[in-house]
């Protein structure tokens, strides 16, 4: 008897602390980003293939002047930025471009909302209405080309 009560105690403590089985370890959502390529709005050229800036003198901030996660893609010479997903809608940041050495600076101010798409394992985050409001662009592929 007194076996059949330790088994059904296990047996108890177990199904009560198992997680939900359909979800992995590693499952976790993609992190929400965007791509911008930024050129000159007289040549057409890409700013990082003319040399103008290079991928170390690009800065983005948020409103507080935080900085927001980015990856500079050589290949293609794009960027991809990670802008918080913490508020639904706008959402304002600002790449900064510096050359020093010919003293020419550039901002291009964006601004953003997000959506959120509860999933069963994790919530995944979509950035929707990117705008570059002080800044001709296009939509291309699957990124923005803006114009400075």
């Amino acid at each position: 008897m007194k076996s059949v009560l330790i088994l059904f105690c296990v047996t108890l403590i177990i199904s009560l602390s198992s997680c939900n089985d359909d979800c992995a370890e590693g499952d976790k959502a993609v992190p929400a980003s965007f791509f911008i390529e930024i050129t000159d709005a007289t040549s057409g050229e890409n700013v990082f293939q003319n040399n103008t800036y290079t991928a170390q003198q690009v800065i983005v901030q948020d409103t507080n002047e935080l900085i927001v996660p980015t990856r500079f893609i050589e290949n293609v010479n794009v960027i991809q930025i990670f802008p918080a997903v913490s508020n639904s809608s706008r959402n304002i940041i600002v790449v900064k471009l510096n050359n020093p050495n010919t003293s020419q600076t550039n901002e291009i101010s964006i601004s953003y909302d997000v959506a959120s798409i509860p999933e069963e394992c994790f919530t995944t985050y979509k950035i929707e209405n990117i705008l570059f409001p002080n800044h001709v662009s296009e939509f291309a592929e699957s990124y923005y080309i803006v114009k400075l």
